[in-house]
C-alpha cells in the first residue's frame, strides 16, 4: 500500500478515527509534556491544510463584498461579546459558582476551533465562510477575549499581547504553508487528493490530542462527578450550540452556509484560554473533557445530515 493509499483510507475513516482517538490517546504511553512544545505548529498545519484546498481569489472576493462582512464581523460580535454576557448572566441566575462562570465565559471569547474548516471540509459545509470565521475570530482573539472577559463582569488578569504575538506566528505558519502547498501541488491535483488531505488532517488532529488530554484520566478518577459534570457542560455548549444555531441560521441561510455557522458557534479553541488566564485545575479539566463533542461532532453531524437529508 502506498502512502497515499494509507492517508486516503484514514481520509475515508477519519469521522470514526477522531472518534475512537478520544479512547485511545489517553491509554497512549506518552511521557508527560513531551508534545505540549508542538502544538502551536499542529495549529499552523491543520489551517494550511484547510487553506490549500480553497479558492484563495474567491476569498478574497468574500471579503471585498460589504455585505459579507457585515454578517461575519455582525455573526462575530453576537457570537463571542454577545454570548459571554448572556452566558454569565444565565450562570449567574442558576447560582453556579466563579469556577463554572469563568468556564461559560471563556467559551464564549475564546475564537473558533482551529481544526473547523477541517471538519467543514469532511462534512460538506461551507468550508469557505469557516476558514475565513476561524481566521478572524484567531486574529482578533486578543481583543475578543479581553472584551468579553470585561462585558461579562470578570476581572482576571490577562496577557493580550502574549496571545497576539503567538496568535500571529501561528497564522503566519499556516498561511506559508497553504500558500505554498497550493502553489506546489495546484488546484488541480489538490482536488484530486481530497481524501488523502482528509487523512492527513485527522492524523494531525489526533496529535493535537496528545498534549490535550495528558493527565486527564487520573483526574477524572480522583474527581468523577465533576467530570461528569463538566463533561456534559461541554456537550451542551458544543452540540447543542450548534444545533440551535444552525436551526436559527437555516431559516435564513442555505443548509451549507446555516451548518457551517452552527459548527463555528459550538466549536471553540478553548485550549487558548489556558495562556491567557491563571491555572485552574477546574478549568483545565474542563479543557480536555471538551475535546469529547469536539472529537465525537464529526460522526454525530455526519448522521443528523443524512436524516435531515432523508426526511
Amino acid at each position: 500500500m502506498t502512502i497515499r493509499a494509507g492517508l486516503e483510507r484514514v481520509g475515508r475513516s477519519a469521522r470514526l478515527l477522531l472518534l475512537s482517538g478520544l479512547f485511545v490517546v489517553p491509554l497512549l504511553p506518552v511521557p508527560h509534556g513531551v508534545f505540549l512544545p508542538v502544538l502551536p505548529v499542529l495549529v499552523s498545519m491543520l489551517i494550511g491544510l484547510a487553506l490549500c484546498r480553497l479558492d484563495l481569489p474567491a476569498i478574497m472576493a468574500d471579503l471585498a463584498d460589504p455585505r459579507f462582512l457585515l454578517l461575519l464581523f455582525g455573526g462575530i460580535a453576537l457570537f463571542h461579546i454577545g454570548a459571554a454576557m448572556l452566558l454569565h448572566g444565565v450562570g449567574q441566575a442558576l447560582g453556579w459558582g466563579a469556577a463554572v462562570l469563568l468556564i461559560l465565559v471563556s467559551f464564549a471569547t475564546a475564537p473558533t476551533l482551529t481544526s473547523a474548516p477541517n471538519i467543514a471540509l469532511l462534512l460538506g459545509y461551507d468550508a469557505r465562510l469557516t476558514l475565513i470565521w476561524t481566521l478572524a475570530t484567531t486574529f482578533f482573539s486578543p481583543l475578543l477575549i479581553p472584551v468579553g472577559l470585561a462585558v461579562s463582569g470578570m476581572e482576571l488578569p490577562i496577557e493580550p499581547m502574549r496571545i497576539a504575538g503567538n496568535v500571529t506566528l501561528i497564522l503566519a505558519g499556516g498561511l506559508v504553508l497553504g500558500v505554498a502547498l497550493r502553489r506546489i501541488m495546484g488546484p488541480v491535483r489538490i482536488a484530486e487528493s481530497g481524501a488523502a488531505l482528509d487523512g492527513v488532517s485527522a492524523l494531525v488532529m489526533l496529535g493535537f490530542l496528545i498534549p490535550l488530554l495528558d493527565g486527564v484520566l487520573s483526574e477524572v478518577v480522583a474527581r468523577p462527578e465533576l467530570a461528569l459534570g463538566l463533561a456534559c457542560l461541554a456537550l451542551t455548549l458544543n452540540l447543542g450550540g450548534n444545533l440551535a444555531m444552525r436551526f436559527l441560521a437555516g431559516r435564513i441561510f442555505p443548509s451549507a452556509r446555516a451548518r457551517a455557522i452552527g459548527l463555528v458557534f459550538g466549536n471553540r479553541n478553548i485550549a487558548i484560554m489556558l495562556a491567557a488566564l491563571p491555572h485552574d485545575p477546574t478549568f483545565s479539566l474542563f479543557v480536555a473533557l471538551a475535546q469529547i463533542p469536539i472529537y465525537s461532532s464529526p460522526m454525530i453531524l455526519r448522521g443528523l445530515d443524512l436524516r435531515a437529508e432523508c426526511v
